[in-house]
């Protein structure tokens, strides 16, 4: 065990991740990201890291909502300290489900100790800076909503052809009712005005010049 895990370890809390270097300690304890070296021991809360990029004088700076922690790049070796770093996503991710859990009914949340002021970096240097790592923000809402599509509009019902409001009139229908009289008429007369004929002769008369006359009669009255 080296020295700087030696000074951890009297810390009195559990690792879930670690890194030791020739120049530092590193530690991912439940809440806490923390770094031993030379200058003592130094604390990040995990909820609130953001982002982890390269800071200024040979260091990785992992930066939180209002202080960083700034990392000798010679303290470790690099690419085991970038593996570490990039780890770090899952338990940051872990600590901020935790802070978020309301706390049981009738207790009131403890409220943080306010950080100390620290100054950031302006705007300009921190995009600038590559960075290993950073919370992704939300996407935007479009500014301008657009309109809904059209609903096809279906195709005209072909029209219906007018109703008939009633019969065309049959031109003929006066001549063929007359017509159809006039043959009653001259079968009811041939009948009376040869009363001593031969009955079946008088009987095949009066069907035809009935039937006649019925003929005549419908077909003035059934034209459309």
């Amino acid at each position: 065990m080296g020295k700087y895990e030696a000074a951890f370890s009297r810390l009195g809390e559990r690792a879930l991740a670690q890194l030791e270097g020739p120049g530092g300690f590193l530690a991912v304890t439940e809440t806490h990201l923390i770094l031993v070296d030379e200058e003592g021991v130094k604390r990040l809360e995990l909820a609130r890291i953001r982002r982890v990029g390269r800071g200024e004088a040979g260091t990785l700076a992992v930066q939180g909502e209002a202080e960083a922690l700034a990392i000798p790049l010679k303290a470790f070796p690099l690419e085991e300290l970038k593996a570490f770093l990039e780890g770090l996503k899952p338990h940051v991710a872990r600590a901020r489900k935790a802070t978020a859990t309301p706390p049981p009914r009738g207790e009131a949340p403890p409220r943080p100790a306010p950080p100390p002021p620290s100054p950031a970096p302006t705007p300009r240097e921190e995009a600038s800076r590559p960075s290993l790592w950073e919370e992704e923000s939300p996407p935007k809402r479009a500014s301008v909503e657009l309109a809904p599509e059209p609903e096809p509009v279906p195709p005209p019902a072909p029209a219906e052809a007018p109703k008939e409001k009633g019969r065309q009139r049959n031109p003929l229908a006066l001549p063929l009712k007359a017509l159809s009289l006039l043959t009653l008429g001259y079968t009811l007369g041939f009948v009376a005005l040869n009363p001593g004929a031969d009955p079946w002769a008088l009987a095949g008369v009066v069907l035809g010049g009935i039937g006649l006359a019925l003929a005549e009669w419908s077909l003035a009255t059934s034209w459309r």
